[in-house]
C-alpha cells in the first residue's frame, strides 16, 4: 500500500529517482523503486484525467487503482500534486 509517508519521500527528491539513488539510496527501504514508479505512473494518469482529455472509463480505472493501492492521505496528495 502506498502511503502519504512514502509520497513524502518521493517529494523530498522532487520525483527525481536518479537524485534519490545518488544521494540517499538507503531510502529504498522506505520507498522501493517499484513504488516510486507507481507514484510516477499515477501522477501522469491523474494529470490526464484532470486535463479533461480522459475517457470516463479511463478516469474510473485510475480511481479504482488509486483506491486499491493508496491510502486516503496519498489519494488526496496525488490529486493535488498532479500536473494540471
Amino acid at each position: 500500500m502506498l502511503t502519504g509517508d512514502k509520497f513524502a519521500v518521493y517529494q523530498c527528491f522532487g520525483g527525481d529517482l536518479d537524485a534519490r539513488t545518488r544521494t540517499a539510496p538507503d531510502t529504498r527501504t522506505l520507498l522501493s523503486d517499484a513504488e516510486w514508479a507507481m507514484i510516477d505512473d499515477l501522477r501522469m494518469q491523474i494529470a490526464v484525467v484532470r486535463s479533461g482529455r480522459a475517457s470516463e472509463a479511463f478516469a474510473m480505472t485510475v480511481q479504482q487503482r488509486l483506491d486499491e493501492i493508496a491510502d486516503a492521505d496519498l489519494r488526496a496528495a496525488l490529486w493535488d500534486s498532479a500536473l494540471p
